[in-house]
């Protein structure tokens, strides 16, 4: 009897032991979570489908006044909505900012909303397809992430990509140096009728029967393209410089001619 009551307390210790650490565990994860469970924008949720993985949002709205909801995936975690929701003409952004209970960790969703027509701001695709090759998951044009795996060897992806909107321009990055590394990320980007809404897809390519580190691979592949990102907008920056300096020098040359004309008719 005694062995038998001995052995219960021995359970019921392992038992309370092995909770107690779950339960503190779980707490900690809770008190530092920062995201989000859903945006609500006037009551509907947002395109594509709400992530709290992704924090990025292109919206098309006509109205001046919108209504957000963001409500947070831990209860107690507070939420700040940066930016006026008294939407001017054309391009606005609106950052959803979650700190969690800690008040420490912090996390910011960005809503690129478009007023006006709304048609002029679409920038989804209509169609979606790579010759030869499934995409995983199945296209919509509320989803922006797919992934496919290619054979052999191959110079790029033979991509269709067909707007909603046919005055919509579509422009693909990343869709070539197939004979370099086994992961690659191919980003297409759609520009609205506005040219203002941009909205971006991406494809993530693998060579099948590899088995790379991916996380690292795509790391790089992001690192790099920000980097041409960055040197492209950099030459746009020189250029823009580049004819602000002649203006000016053209302006002194027209001014020295003007005053060298006035003293001339002076004497």
């Amino acid at each position: 009897m005694k062995k038998n009551i001995k052995i219960g307390l021995s359970i019921l210790l392992i038992l309370i032991l092995t909770i107690i650490p779950a339960t503190r565990v779980n707490a900690e994860t809770r008190n530092n979570n920062p995201l989000l469970r859903e945006i609500l924008i006037d009551g509907k949720a947002v395109e594509p489908e709400f992530d709290q993985f992704i924090t990025d949002y292109v919206i098309g709205v006509e109205k001046e006044n919108i209504e957000i909801k963001a409500e947070p995936d831990d209860p107690n975690a507070s939420v700040e909505i940066i930016g006026n929701t008294k939407l001017k003409e054309g391009k606005n952004e609106i950052e959803i900012k979650v700190t969690a209970e800690d008040r420490k960790t912090t996390q910011s969703y960005y809503l690129h909303i478009t007023r006006g027509d709304v048609n002029k701001a679409n920038a989804n695709l209509k169609e979606l397809e790579i010759e030869g090759i499934t995409l995983n998951p199945t296209f919509n044009s509320k989803d922006t992430k797919y992934y496919v795996e290619y054979e052999g060897i191959i110079d790029n992806l033979n991509i269709k990509a067909i707007p909603e909107n046919e005055n919509a321009k579509v422009e693909i990055e990343g869709n070539d140096n197939y004979d370099t590394g086994s992961v690659h990320l191919v980003k297409i980007n759609v520009t609205a009728e506005d040219s203002i809404t941009v909205k971006t897809y991406q494809i993530i390519a693998r060579k099948a029967g590899e088995n790379p580190d991916e996380q690292n691979e795509l790391e790089t592949i992001e690192a790099e393209m920000q980097q041409k990102e960055e040197l492209k907008k950099q030459e746009e920056q020189k250029h823009n410089n580049t004819i602000v300096i002649i203006i000016i020098i053209l302006l002194i040359i027209c001014v020295s001619i003007f005053i060298i004309i006035k003293k001339k008719k002076d004497k």
